[in-house]
């Protein structure tokens, strides 16, 4: 455990989102902001307040020192002065604050959302048009459930809160991410595991090559541009190996990665079914392969 100060520094964290059909998400933020001695700040917070929605809104925002965004498949309500969501509106106050800005998007094609909170039409185009500017400005990671964002977000903010001076506890951080467990849980069931994001410190056994194309194809990477290596966790994380995958400008920085370093990844897990055909004297066979691996999101800063 990490050594604690005598006095704690409560620093006030906006979370933004819509809320009926982000509740658990939500809680599951707050339980992890409160772990990082953080204050939380929201909607379930506001309370009767003398001011318009959206001023007493951006008057929080304006009272915190980071901004976290989460966003799912609601628009949100909208403001009739400026035709946007309340949503929006907060995030580009925090924008305006230049507050530090962590953004997380549901992953739309691993997660299944209730009809009634999946937002139509209009809006939907709007949410849309916001989704393609959030992955334009900001280096955006995906989310399933409730705790693989809690997760992440445990991952990344300690680096945040220690850029703007922070006292970051960081063994009570990642208390609750054990990453060996984590890659024994998703080398033994990867479909449950696919699509979860977190950070290791890997060492690579070999120069990448271009990866195979059954293999690409299968795990959902782009044949002809996705390069492959083999790598070990680091001695931290018990040592277990895994195939590491990269495409576009991820890949790029494999193509020439030091192997005789170890690295420091943000991972995704990936999985896919392959089709493989076995010749025998007795004729051919066919069957289906499970591929898992982990993809490089982002390389070392």
């Amino acid at each position: 455990m990490g050594k604690k100060t005598d006095i704690k520094q409560y620093l006030p964290v906006f979370v933004g989102s819509t809320y009926e059909d982000l509740k658990p998400y939500r809680e599951a933020v707050k339980d992890t902001l409160v772990r990082l001695e953080t204050i939380v700040r929201g909607m379930e917070y506001f309370g009767s307040k003398p001011g318009s929605p959206k001023d007493e809104c951006l008057k929080v925002v304006n009272g915190c020192k980071v901004y976290i965004g989460i966003f799912a498949m609601r628009y949100g309500s909208i403001d009739t002065e400026s035709g946007k969501s309340m949503t929006q509106l907060e995030y580009e106050e925090a924008q305006r604050l230049q507050l530090p800005t962590l953004i997380y998007l549901l992953d739309e094609e691993h997660q299944p959302v209730l009809t009634k909170y999946i937002d139509i039409d209009d809006k939907a185009q709007m949410l849309a048009n916001l989704k393609e500017v959030l992955k334009k400005r900001h280096m955006v990671s995906f989310f399933t459930n409730p705790e693989s964002l809690a997760r992440q977000i445990s991952l990344d903010l300690p680096s945040v809160l220690s850029d703007i001076g922070a006292e970051v506890l960081q063994a009570e951080s990642e208390m609750s991410f054990d990453v060996v467990n984590f890659i024994r849980r998703f080398e033994a069931r990867p479909k449950k595991y696919a699509n979860q994001e977190f950070n290791a410190v890997v060492k690579f056994k070999y120069p990448a090559n271009l990866a195979i194309g059954k293999n690409a194809s299968a795990l959902g990477l782009e044949c002809g541009d996705a390069l492959w290596t083999s790598g070990t966790f680091s001695e931290l994380h018990g040592g277990p190996t895994g195939d590491f995958y990269a495409s576009g400008f991820v890949a790029d920085w494999l193509e020439n990665a030091d192997i005789t370093k170890k690295h420091s990844l943000r991972l995704r897990t990936i999985f896919g079914v392959d089709f493989e055909v076995e010749y025998t004297d007795q004729g051919t066979k066919s069957y289906d392969t499970a591929k898992s691996a982990y993809l490089i999101i982002a390389p070392p800063e």
